[in-house]
C-alpha cells in the first residue's frame, strides 16, 4: 500500500544460493550478484530477485527464508503478496473493457454504481479513477483506519461507505494524489459490467489467457502453496507482520504472485501486446500526471547519463515489499520481492547502473542459449 510511493518518486522523477544462469557470467552479472549478496547479508533483502532481457533470464536468486518459524528457505517460485501492483492488473482489465466498448474513459461512477452519491459520482470519470485524479480521499489514510478497520473482513460492496460521502480533496482532474479508493471502485465497476466477481474477471480475462498459474488472490484463511509469510524487522529481531484483510485491499491490492509469473505478465502486457492491443498498451504507459499512466508509473530513468524509458510499480503492505520494472528500449525486466518489508528501491538503485548495454551475444551467452 502507499507509504513507499513518495520515497520512490523523490529518487526517480541465504539459504539458497542465487542461480547464475551461465558458468562464466560477465562482470556486470558478477557485480549484481555481489550487490544482492551484500544486501542480504546486511539484513536489507530477504526474498527473490529476477533479471531478464527478452525471454532470457540473466540472473535470478532466492535469498533467506519464506517461513522463519519453521526455517523454510525461499525458492524461485515463492509466492508474495504484491499489494498495489494489483492496480496494474485492474487497470489492464479496465482498459480491455474500454477497448471492447463495454466502458468509456468519460463514463462517470454513477453510470455503473447507482448507489454512489451523485454530487461527486456524476463528476468523476473512469479516466479520473485510472489516473488517480478523482480527489477521493484514500481510505487507508483515514484517521484510525489502519488501527481499527484494516484487519477485519468487510463486504466489498458496502466498503465504499468509508469514503464515498467524504468531501473531495480537489476537483476531479485538477490534481493527482496516489491512493486506493479509486482502484477499489474500478473493481466494483468491473463486477457490475461482467456479472463476475473481481477475482473471476481477472482470472478469465488476464490470468488464464496469459498462463499465469502461480498468481492469485490472497485469502486470510486460505492455504497457498509455497507462500512466503510476511515479517517485519525490528531492533529485537524478526516479528510476524499484521495481516491486512484482503477485503480491505480488493482490486487495489489483494493479489499475490511469483517472480517468474510477474515476468510472464510484464511480457504479455508490455511487449507481446497479448492482453491489450498495441494502441491501448501505449495509452496505458503514456505519462499523464505525476509520472503516472493508467495503473503504472511511467517515465524515464537516467542510467549512466542516458535516459531510459521505464514502466514500473511498487507494492507495499505489512510484511511485504515488491517492485517490478520494465525498460522497453532494451527489453529489460527487473523484479524484486521481499517478505521482511525491506525497501526494494534501495536494491533497485544499487544495481541499476549494471542493467543497460548488454549486447545480444552477451545475452545469449548469459542465458546459456
Amino acid at each position: 500500500m502507499p507509504g513507499f510511493i513518495l520515497t520512490f518518486l523523490l529518487a526517480i522523477t541465504l539459504q539458497l544460493q542465487p542461480a547464475l544462469v551461465e558458468d562464466k557470467p560477465c562482470d556486470r552479472i558478477e557485480k549484481i550478484d555481489s550487490i544482492v549478496h551484500s544486501f542480504h547479508s546486511e539484513g536489507k533483502f530477504n526474498g527473490v530477485i529476477l533479471l531478464a532481457q527478452n525471454d532470457k533470464i540473466l540472473y535470478e536468486g532466492a535469498f533467506g527464508k519464506a517461513n522463519f518459524e519453521w526455517d523454510v528457505p525461499h525458492t524461485l517460485d515463492s509466492k508474495f503478496r504484491i499489494a498495489s501492483i494489483t492496480k496494474t492488473y485492474t487497470a489492464a482489465l479496465t482498459l480491455l473493457f474500454i477497448e471492447q466498448g463495454k466502458l468509456g474513459f468519460s463514463d462517470v461512477i454513477t453510470d455503473h454504481l447507482s448507489d454512489y452519491p451523485a454530487d461527486t459520482g456524476s463528476r468523476i470519470t473512469i479516466e479520473n479513477l485510472l489516473t488517480q485524479t478523482s480527489g477521493i480521499p484514500d481510505y487507508i489514510s483515514l484517521p484510525g483506519f489502519l488501527e481499527t478497520k484494516s484487519q477485519i473482513e468487510h463486504d466489498t460492496h458496502e466498503f465504499p461507505g468509508y469514503f464515498k460521502n467524504l468531501e473531495l480533496n480537489f476537483d476531479p482532474g485538477s490534481d493527482w494524489d496516489y491512493g486506493n479508493s479509486e482502484y477499489y471502485l474500478l473493481g466494483l465497476i468491473i463486477e457490475k459490467i461482467t456479472g463476475l466477481t473481481y477475482e473471476e474477471a481477472i482470472n478469465k480475462y488476464i490470468l488464464e489467457p496469459s498462463g499465469l498459474e502461480h498468481t492469485g488472490f490472497f485469502k486470510a484463511d486460505g492455504v497457498i502453496e509455497k507462500f512466503s509469510g510476511g515479517y517485519v524487522r525490528t531492533e529485537s529481531g524478526i516479528t510476524i507482520a499484521p495481516i491486512i484483510h484482503p477485503s480491505v485491499c480488493y482490486s487495489a491490492g489483494m493479489m499475490y504472485s511469483t517472480a517468474p509469473d510477474m515476468h510472464k505478465f510484464l511480457k504479455a502486457l508490455y511487449r507481446n501486446n497479448s492482453i491489450l492491443s498495441k494502441d491501448f498498451t501505449e495509452k496505458m504507459t503514456t505519462q499523464r500526471i505525476a509520472d503516472y499512466g493508467y495503473g503504472v508509473y511511467t517515465g524515464y530513468q537516467v542510467i549512466n547519463g542516458v535516459r531510459h524509458p521505464a514502466f514500473l510499480h511498487m507494492g507495499e503492505i505489512p510484511g511485504y515489499n515488491s517492485q517490478v520494472s520494465y525498460f522497453p528500449d532494451n527489453d529489460f525486466t527487473l523484479i524484486i520481492m521481499d517478505n521482511t518489508r525491506q525497501c526494494p528501491s534501495r536494491l533497485y538503485f544499487a544495481i541499476l547502473d549494471f542493467l543497460p548495454g548488454f549486447s545480444s551475444q552477451e545475452v545469449d551467452e548469459l542465458a546459456g542459449s
